[in-house]
């Protein structure tokens, strides 16, 4: 929540805004039209900030004599960069998505659900009602989350375009199934396109791009996508294949934070969605009741793999 009002006050355009110098908490404050009598409260959020990796800081001397005193001053970081609104590749609306009002307050009825065995999601006991279906009731919500999903798919398109380059080399058609504007889809396919009811049917192509999708559903509904995926695109030694972006669990190599942040994502799923985050033998057992001969595991994303399936 704090990195939310980060990014809701512009702190990191701010920043970022000072020309490469460090900027001090009264011109921070001043950037921000943030009173004087919030200053010292400034001083506490840029102080988590700081430890969080998001600015770096450092202790000036001003004035002589009894009048000398100690003024912290910031800087901006990679981290902060990938914040400010009018870069290509900003998450802030992902941040701003994935920490607004409609997905915090199921985390209050978790304990609640837990008791109980009829409702899918805590996220149902809060707002009455899926996510999907809030979504389409709640347009100011929907436009939020679309442009989460967006800004999501623009870093980690970019970061696939650059390390996992083969993984689209050769593709004529990319279908995005479930990708909003098909951000991703563009970014590494000339033809690229979006639409159809994964349930029921999905458009024909070279591939099928499913990103950040099968985490959101269960085991039973995930085969049953993967099926249709299966009937639009041709088998392997005809070019197809299904590519899946998504956190594979347990990987031995796996940095404590991101382990950590899997692990995080994996209770976002329970809180929100009847998904979850899988390991390499639920992913597989997936492919295999699907139908699907073969598969591999790219390590390339951080947090997140590509995963390709073939049949």
């Amino acid at each position: 929540m704090s990195l939310k009002c980060a990014v809701e006050l512009g702190i990191p355009d701010a920043v970022h805004s000072n020309g490469g110098k460090p900027v001090s908490l009264c011109e921070l404050a001043n950037k921000l039209s943030i009173p004087s009598t919030r200053i010292d409260d400034l001083r506490r959020l840029m102080r988590l900030l700081v430890h969080s990796g998001f600015f770096t800081s450092q202790k000036i001397e001003k004035g002589v004599g009894d009048g000398k005193r100690d003024v912290e001053l910031f800087l901006p970081t990679i981290n902060s960069s990938l914040l400010l609104k009018e870069n290509d590749v900003s998450v802030s609306p992902f941040v701003l998505a994935m920490l607004d009002r409609i997905f915090a307050l199921p985390w209050h009825s978790l304990g609640e659900w837990f008791r109980q065995s009829m409702v899918p999601t805590a996220f149902e006991i809060a707002h009455g009602d899926h996510l999907w279906g809030v979504t389409n009731k709640n347009a100011s919500f929907s436009d939020s989350f679309n442009e989460g999903m967006a800004s999501d798919a623009s870093l980690v398109g970019k970061l696939v375009a650059r390390v996992c380059a083969n993984t689209f080399s050769g593709l004529r058609s990319v279908v995005d199934v479930g990708g909003g504007t098909g951000t991703m889809a563009r970014n590494n396919c000339k033809s690229p396109s979006t639409g159809g009811d994964m349930f029921e049917y999905i458009p024909s192509a070279d591939a099928v791009l499913l990103k950040w999708i099968l985490h959101d559903w269960s085991d039973e509904d995930c085969v049953k996508i993967l099926k249709r995926c299966k009937d639009a695109v041709p088998p392997k030694e005809k070019g197809g294949k299904i590519i899946i972006i998504d956190i594979v669990m347990s990987r031995e190599t796996e940095h404590f934070k991101s382990k950590e942040t899997q692990l995080f994502f994996d209770i976002l799923m329970m809180v929100v969605t009847s998904g979850k985050q899988r390991n390499e033998k639920e992913w597989n057992k997936l492919f295999t009741d699907a139908g699907y001969k073969e598969y591999k595991i790219l390590n390339a994303l951080g947090l997140r793999s590509v995963i390709e399936v073939y049949y």
